[in-house]
């Protein structure tokens, strides 16, 4: 899984996949009422959401403290 600095870097499109667990409640409150595409399987069923990268950007550095603080423990813990 790609590292949310990662994603950063991109220029693509965030895939919901691609984000962080721990991460994913807070980017989601962030996203409501916001547009995103929708990716569906060959059968028409729901695959997953696709999201901006400028609004995953302007997220991270609302955010970057706290991702960064984590980095910082998860680094250390290991």
């Amino acid at each position: 899984m790609k590292s949310l600095k990662d994603i950063l870097a991109s220029t693509e499109d965030v895939r919901e996949s691609d984000i962080p667990d721990q991460w994913k409640e807070s980017f989601n409150l962030f996203m409501f009422g916001q547009t995103c595409m929708v990716e569906y399987n060959e059968d028409g069923s729901f695959k997953e959401f696709i999201y901006y990268g400028s609004d995953f950007r302007r997220w991270y550095y609302l955010n970057e403290k706290s991702i960064l603080r984590d980095d910082k423990i998860n680094k250390l813990l290991e």
